[in-house]
């Protein structure tokens, strides 16, 4: 879930997904948790069924190199009724690939929670104003002092990739409808650099720091 600064795990991104995800019922998918997964830091989602962590590496259930065209994850179909994909299509050559793959695993009518930064989000767009790449825009691999957002895990010693492809609602919606879900409900982050600055009732979704969707397998 990419939440490597521990102030952040408090925020309206991770309140607003969480309030998503409640809604469940059922045996879970949570691709890209990272070191952060939803199923360990709130006990009231041990309800939903059995919980299965995915991603590029340790700590999760199973390994697998998500940013393949031919990825194939290791379920049957529609195995799941719920999915959780937080802060990790931006780090993706084919994010398509993922979500048709997420689709496949879910149940007609399961759902999927997915989150992403906001391309054009309120302020993305002073950064632009004022001549500058915002920090979270897509910059490949660059480490920061390239403005990039490649870091090295302090646990692991791996790093960890940057933002390959920047979102706005748009894009979102049209990229879920192509893998076979529709957009159910959308929700922003309110604004968030570092900390909290505004809340996420106060900032409409489209101008958000990230986009929080609910999204049902058609």
């Amino acid at each position: 879930m990419e939440l490597e600064r521990p102030g952040v795990w408090a925020s309206h991104r991770v309140l607003e997904t969480e309030r998503l995800i409640g809604g469940g019922r059922g045996a879970v998918l949570e691709v890209g948790a990272g070191d952060y997964s939803f199923a360990y830091v709130s006990k009231r989602f041990a309800r939903l069924g059995p919980w299965i962590t995915v991603d590029l590496a340790p700590p999760c259930d199973v390994t697998i190199d998500l940013d393949d065209v031919s990825l194939r994850l290791p379920f049957a179909d529609g195995h799941f009724n719920l999915a959780v994909c937080t802060e990790t299509l931006e780090h993706l050559r084919w994010p398509q690939s993922l979500l048709s793959e997420i689709a496949r695993v879910l149940a007609p009518g399961g759902w999927l929670v997915v989150s992403v930064p906001n391309a054009v989000s309120l302020s993305y767009r002073l950064s632009w104003l004022l001549g500058r790449i915002p920090s979270c825009a897509a910059s490949g691999n660059l480490p920061p002092e390239f403005g990039g957002v490649v870091y090295v895990d302090s646990s692991s010693g791996a790093l960890s990739g940057g933002h390959l492809v920047d979102f706005n609602a748009d894009r979102l919606r049209r990229l879920l409808e192509f893998a076979g879900f529709r957009l159910r409900r959308l929700r922003g982050s309110g604004i968030i650099w570092h900390r909290q600055i505004l809340p996420s009732w106060l900032v409409p979704p489209g101008l958000a720091s990230n986009l929080i969707a609910l999204a049902e397998r058609a």
